[in-house]
């Protein structure tokens, strides 16, 4: 299981919806100025490629890269909400799908933040070795609220959550599904699941933050469609006294099944 940094965490906690729209890409109040969801690829040798979550292609200069994220060659970052400007640009209000456009990062409270970014975890339901199935007897962490808005693109599932935890203990979180029952080829539709264990009993800090999950790309030959139906299911609810309410549907959306994978550097 994947460890989410405590750090990491409350750096993400500014990165909230209600600042402007980011997956339409519009421009907000301040001129020219955008705000994002990206995927990053490349590296400081031969450049950074920024994959909007609208479907565009974003070339930050290295100049603003350095300004604004400087730390991006060495943390690792794969997904980040980010300011910008258009380079030599001050008319385009909205950005394009399939467009690439040449961008300067800008200062902002609100972005260049990273996204905590988890795996995707395929499970083999083997009744003989269930107790020991930490993916189901240790997905005990409280998740009190996902927004029914995910998205997914460029190989990521995101969603909106708000957690619970005790706010010194590093939880752990991923998704799973299960094979071959969460990927329903007749019906079209893959189901993935949240894990999430606070690595506490009792937990009383809450921190919200978009989650981006890896894509399983393994799932791609199953599929005959160009798009998927993909459900996304969480224990909600607090699991101290109860138990664990068993897992619901929090989100839908479609999927072209060529995000499936996350893009290549170029």
């Amino acid at each position: 299981m994947k460890t989410l940094k405590f750090s990491t965490l409350l750096i993400a906690l500014a990165s909230v919806f209600t600042f402007s729209s980011c997956l339409d890409s519009g421009n907000d109040d301040y001129g020219n100025r955008f705000r994002s969801y990206v995927t990053i690829t490349g590296g400081s040798g031969f450049g950074y490629t920024f994959h909007d979550d609208v479907g565009c292609t974003l070339k930050p200069t290295a100049a603003s890269i350095q300004a604004v994220l400087p730390g991006l060659a060495t943390s690792n970052v794969k997904r980040a909400f980010v300011a910008f400007e258009l380079v030599n640009d001050e008319t385009t209000t909205q950005l394009l799908p399939g467009k690439t456009y040449d961008i300067n990062l800008v200062q902002d409270y609100y972005a260049n933040i990273p996204l905590p970014t988890y795996s995707t975890i395929r499970r083999n339901p083997n009744p003989a070795t269930a107790e020991a199935d930490t993916l189901i007897s240790k997905n005990n962490g409280q998740i009190n609220y996902v927004n029914e808005n995910i998205w997914a693109i460029n190989g990521y599932v995101n969603a909106e959550m708000t957690i619970v935890y005790d706010g010194k203990t590093s939880p752990k979180m991923n998704l799973y599904y299960n094979y071959p029952s969460d990927v329903d080829v007749e019906n079209n539709t893959l189901t993935l699941n949240v894990y999430f264990n606070s690595n506490e009993e009792y937990s009383y800090t809450q921190a919200q933050s978009v989650f981006s999950f890896d894509l399983p790309e393994e799932v791609y030959n199953e599929f005959q469609a160009d798009s998927i139906n993909l459900v996304l299911k969480a224990n909600l609810g607090s699991h101290d006294l109860i138990g664990s309410p068993g897992l619901t549907e929090v989100g839908r959306c479609k999927l072209a099944t060529k995000d499936l994978f996350q893009p290549v550097a170029y």
